[in-house]
């Protein structure tokens, strides 16, 4: 039933959402003595991958938002599916930054790694609910292939993909 994905978004937000307080501490209270003896270039990118950092995490908290809003019956599978409310930021978010692994401050690369695996995550969740790729994987995917077999609040609209979390 699409009612066991709820709980999963809701853990993708809070996911994100504590991401998102671990990079605000480490950017308020540790990045500036990370920086400290940074020459100016590299001070530049780290500032740049902070940045790449926060647009991961704020990217799949407005997705997750979007995926709470067809199942709280708000916005319709159509609407959720348009390309301005699919995960954005991809040639940002995927990107690699210039900074080496020996300048980089391991806990920056830490959080720079996680947020990468969710965003990652995500993506994945995105295509596949969008129909562009179908993938099994750690949990039961089932394609209804025919929507008359689902009750009337859970069909997809025409052109998009229903699928089932078991």
């Amino acid at each position: 039933m699409l009612g066991n994905v709820t709980p999963f978004i809701d853990r993708t937000y809070e996911e994100a959402k504590a991401l998102l307080v671990e990079a605000r501490d480490y950017m308020q209270f540790s990045e500036q003595a990370d920086r400290a003896g940074l020459a100016p270039l590299d001070n530049l990118k780290m500032i740049g991958e902070g940045l790449r950092l926060t647009t991961r995490l704020t990217e799949v908290m407005a997705w997750s938002l979007t995926q709470k809003a067809v199942h709280a019956g708000e916005i319709s599978r159509d609407q959720a599916v348009e390309p301005r409310r699919r995960l954005g930021g991809q040639e940002i978010c995927l990107g690699s930054g210039d900074l080496d692994e020996q300048t980089m401050p391991p806990r920056l690369a830490r959080l720079l790694a996680r947020s990468l695996g969710l965003y990652q995550r995500v993506q994945r969740l995105d295509r596949l609910i969008a129909g562009e790729e179908m993938q099994f994987g750690s949990f039961h995917i089932c394609l209804a292939a025919n929507e008359q077999h689902a009750p009337p609040e859970q069909r997809g609209g025409r052109g998009t993909s229903q699928f089932l979390l078991a």
